[in-house]
């Protein structure tokens, strides 16, 4: 994610991680959802970052970036947790993330609005003395 100032959304705009981040908190309050932002490239922090919230996270999007070719941990803790995630993909998902529901669009503001629609749709879903132990399907 930190050179996602690289691209350039369908606007033929600049995308920055600002920018995402801003939108996801636009987007994701409009829904209704109360959002928590980590970023990071080491797939041991966020599993930490998980680990010590599990009670508290009633979903997931995921950006996974550098752990779709790696992502056994992130994937394992993932299906552990049983709860909603969900992948927000610029590109194809791979075989290691596979089951996990996956949107990929070329326009990372469309992908985060179906992203977070969806986990809004889960998280609402989730009976709310299992909410923990919510099923991902």
């Amino acid at each position: 994610m930190n050179l996602i100032g690289l691209k350039t959304a369908g606007d033929g705009k600049r995308i920055t991680l600002d920018k995402l981040n801003r939108y996801l908190r636009k987007t994701a309050k409009k829904i209704g959802l109360s959002l928590t932002i980590i970023q990071t490239n080491e797939e041991g922090r966020a599993v930490s970052h998980l680990q010590s919230r599990r009670k508290k996270i009633k979903g997931i999007l995921l950006f996974p970036g550098p752990w779709k070719q790696s992502g056994y941990v992130i994937k394992d803790t993932l299906e552990i947790l049983a709860i909603p995630c969900i992948i927000a993909s610029l590109g194809k998902n791979t075989e290691i993330l596979k089951g996990i529901k996956c949107v990929e669009e070329e326009d990372i503001y469309i992908s985060i609005e179906k992203t977070l629609t969806w986990l809004s749709q889960q998280i609402q879903r989730a009976p709310k003395n299992l909410l923990g132990k919510a099923s991902s399907s």
